[in-house]
């Protein structure tokens, strides 16, 4: 019986070492070792761009902060044009685009109308294209996937009511909206992920629903296959996110989606649980807390090390942080960082003479604009030309527009003399260069 009892212990101790281990080997979060601290913000975004992390929007209008890991210094760059909180930012060729945000003062929020672009080389913010009046909302989820944006879920009254499933696809390639299947329930203070070919969308709330603020969280995590066109959501309880929350994050590593911080009406304090959801399995596992637990933030992955920055420690508002943290991944790959490269602009033609043309009739020509070298989107702004009572410039999409890296776009250029004599005029090209640079020109002939 003596053997027997010693024996169970020693089981029962050789498990407990063995599960110290396993949460050992997990490691923890660390601050980071940086010469300076990040402006204090809140509802805020955080993501990377070529080789620097770049922190933006919260309440009130805050100059981006900008983190390079080289240096490991904090610099600040342009504000927002205007005040945006409760989005998450999306880098895509080499932009930041922001959209499916909140604008104003708590609690009556409206969403923006208009998605925000941010160059990270230029410094330089636009005001992009309209988002459809009739699918405007805010602290929604955003992802990049296949080239394609898509924005998901959100609230259309702030924080109040107006809770909506949508799920749309913005095309920058053709600057058009496509609206898709709803998700099978409403919920706000989200962000969403990619896994493979899957939009997982987990954690949130319905903001003043029964007169709730922070108690109104949801459980189930729904998935949109991207493949098939449709939703389905995990069984409970297996699937449901473990601790629910509001104005959490969430961000892809390998197979899963790990879910960090928020707030709910559980507790004063903002979350620090960290959650990893195997998409495979439907089951989710825990991995070490935050250091200091906060809300309204992102987080990013870089080099096998997930950083998070600024948010709130407390439910609500206050405090805003400057605290910066991170932590390294166990058994993951590092990929190194590509440096950010601006595009080169290239015209198909300098010059185009249209000869001669009879009087009231029109001649047209196709001009092309490539976008050769760089890893970075090239955003056209505005396109003139002069003078427009006898040149025309008609391009296939609204404008602002971005031409990808490696790829081109054509449009068509018009001629309608009034006379016999000799014509000449200019097309601009004005870029996204915040006027340091002359606009690109085409030299108009005709007659």
């Amino acid at each position: 019986m003596k053997h027997t009892l010693f024996t169970r212990a020693g089981l029962w101790s050789l498990c407990l070492l063995f599960s110290l281990s396993l949460v050992q080997a997990q490691g923890s979060w660390q601050a980071v070792n940086a010469s300076n601290k990040p402006n204090p913000r809140h509802e805020n975004a955080f993501v990377k761009v070529g080789d620097k992390f770049y922190l933006l929007g919260g309440r009130g209008i805050k100059p981006v902060g900008i983190f390079d890991p080289a240096t490991k210094s904090w610099t600040e760059g342009a504000p927002m044009p205007l005040e945006a909180s409760h989005f998450q930012a999306v880098s895509h060729q080499g932009l930041i685009y922001v959209l499916g945000g909140l604008v104003g003062g708590w609690p009556s929020e409206t969403p923006l109308t208009h998605i925000l672009i941010y160059n990270p080389l230029s410094d330089t913010w636009i005001v992009g294209p309209e988002i459809p009046a009739h699918r405007q909302r805010g602290a929604a989820g955003a992802v990049a996937y296949k080239d394609k944006i898509y924005l998901v879920c959100g609230i259309v009254n702030g924080h109040t009511s107006g809770w909506v499933p949508w799920l749309d696809a913005y095309d920058p390639a053709t600057n058009t909206w496509m609206e898709l299947p709803d998700a099978p329930r409403s919920r706000d203070h989200l962000q969403a992920a990619v896994v493979n070919d899957q939009l997982v969308v987990t954690g949130g709330r319905k903001s003043g629903y029964m007169g709730q603020g922070f108690e109104a969280t949801i459980a189930e995590t729904d998935i949109f296959d991207f493949t098939k066109g449709i939703w389905k959501t995990l069984p409970s309880p297996a699937g449901d996110i473990p601790t629910q929350r509001a104005g959490c994050t969430a961000v892809t590593v390998g197979g899963e989606v790990i879910v960090i911080g928020g707030e709910s009406g559980s507790q004063v304090p903002a979350h620090a649980e960290v959650e990893a959801l195997d998409v495979s399995s439907g089951t989710w596992r825990s991995l070490p807390s935050l250091q200091r637990s906060r809300h309204g933030t992102q987080v990013l992955l870089s080099e096998g090390i997930l950083y998070i920055a600024a948010g709130c420690g407390n439910r609500g508002g206050s405090p805003e942080l400057d605290s910066f943290e991170s932590y390294e991944l166990p058994g993951v790959n590092a990929v190194a960082s590509t440096p950010l490269e601006a595009g080169v602009p290239q015209l198909s033609a300098a010059l185009h003479d249209f000869g001669k043309t009879r009087p009231w009739t029109t001649r047209e020509a196709t001009i092309e604009i490539s976008n050769t070298g760089g890893n970075q989107g090239i955003p056209i702004v505005y396109m003139v030309p002069a003078p427009t009572t006898k040149f025309k410039a008609d391009f296939p999409y609204a404008l602002p527009y971005v031409v990808a890296p490696g790829k081109s776009v054509s449009f068509k250029l018009y001629y309608t003399p009034t006379s016999d004599q000799p014509d000449e005029g200019k097309l601009f090209i004005k870029l996204m260069d915040r006027g340091k640079l002359q606009p690109l020109e085409v030299l108009l002939k005709g007659n």
